[in-house]
């Protein structure tokens, strides 16, 4: 090989090995992004399903109220539409 060859051969396999080098460094940043946005879904699924968790038990405590009140003003309708007869 002549000696334009040869720095070519050099060219292309130090271009070579950056672009080697640089896709290593991408992967890694990749995997890196990729666990923090998993570690990041799991608090956010843990959050929904603790605030869940929460609404449910305040429906469970409000639904009795809220079943007195409607039953109560069925009453004083009623009571009204008698006293009205």
């Amino acid at each position: 090989m002549n000696s334009v060859e040869t720095v070519l051969v050099a060219l292309l396999a130090a271009g070579f090995i950056a672009l080697l080098v640089l896709s290593i460094i991408l992967v890694s940043l990749l995997i890196g992004i990729v666990k923090n946005v998993k570690r990041i879904s799991e608090r956010a699924e843990e959050a929904s399903s603790n605030v869940a968790d929460m609404v449910g038990s305040v429906a469970r405590h409000v639904a009795p109220v809220a079943l007195s009140g409607v039953a109560a003003a069925a009453l004083r309708w009623f009571k009204k539409r008698k006293e009205a007869k």
